[in-house]
């Protein structure tokens, strides 16, 4: 497979008995390489805050760790690469993973490749069906700062046209977008509003502390679907990423989206 080569898997592990509940919750998080699947499962598996996800977006995976996954814990999944990290040589990638039957796997390369490395960056998607309601459930890695601000906001915008291009439908938006200022969080959700969709993990919390100072990578956005709770894992050996949850309110029958949403 070659850079830039775009490869998309899916499969079914979901279980066919699955319970809706009166929320919906959403789990983000970037698996550094993927190299502590075990860990990770474990946590996802165990942790209060995580266990029972309905829908898991997951970044920096390869297809092996994503299986991995997806039958430890009885998921669907997507998975979608461009091509292996030069670091780690092993795909690098986006997953979406759901305990709910999932559907019509798409997947977009982002413009311009990382400076130093050139591996490029995907958005992952898929449809979800919850009880009688379809939700786009889309797991996102953006470049790091070292790529131009203006590079990485095109970058955001492409992100916004995909969920844009689904703009009656009920949306689900995550993962690492790397936002190391809060003016790079403010343009990231300016953008996003243009397609409807708002910061559901707003308050959270940082999702990573490097060089003794904490930033606010991961994000989750939604359309169509009310924010109930959000808040991070703080201590996990899985990643150097904490993983970030969100919960909503359980959308009714039909996909129907409230574009007024937004996040200034």
């Amino acid at each position: 497979m070659s850079a830039g080569e775009l490869v998309v898997h899916h499969g079914s592990h979901a279980r066919p008995d699955a319970e809706r509940g009166d929320s919906l919750l959403v789990v983000s998080w970037n698996i550094q390489h993927g190299l502590e699947i075990d860990k990770a499962v474990a946590d996802l598996a165990a942790r209060d805050e995580l266990r029972d996800a309905d829908i898991v977006l997951l970044q920096e995976m390869d297809e092996i760790g994503t299986v991995r996954v997806a039958e430890s814990l009885g998921l669907d999944y997507v998975y979608a690469t461009a091509g292996a990290h030069a670091q780690s040589g092993r795909n690098f990638g986006n997953a979406v993973l759901s305990r709910w039957q999932m559907g019509e796997p798409e997947a977009t390369v982002l413009s311009f490749k990382a400076p130093i490395r050139g591996h490029p960056r995907v958005i992952v998607g898929s449809t979800v069906s919850v009880g009688g309601a379809t939700i786009h459930a889309c797991s996102v890695h953006t470049e790091i700062p070292s790529l131009s601000s203006g590079k990485r906001l095109r970058q955001f915008e492409e992100i916004a046209a995909v969920a844009a291009r689904r703009s009656g439908e009920l949306l689900v938006l995550g993962g690492d977008f790397n936002t190391v200022t809060r003016r790079s969080i403010n343009a990231l959700a300016d953008r996003m509003a243009s397609a409807g969709a708002a910061r559901a993990s707003v308050g959270a919390g940082t999702t990573l502390r490097r060089g003794g100072q904490e930033f606010t990578l991961d994000h989750v956005f939604v359309r169509g679907l009310v924010p109930a709770a959000a808040g991070v894992v703080p201590r996990t050996e899985a990643s150097d990423h904490r993983p970030l949850w969100v919960r909503l309110r359980a959308p009714g029958p039909g996909p129907k989206a409230d574009d007024s949403q937004t996040d200034r």
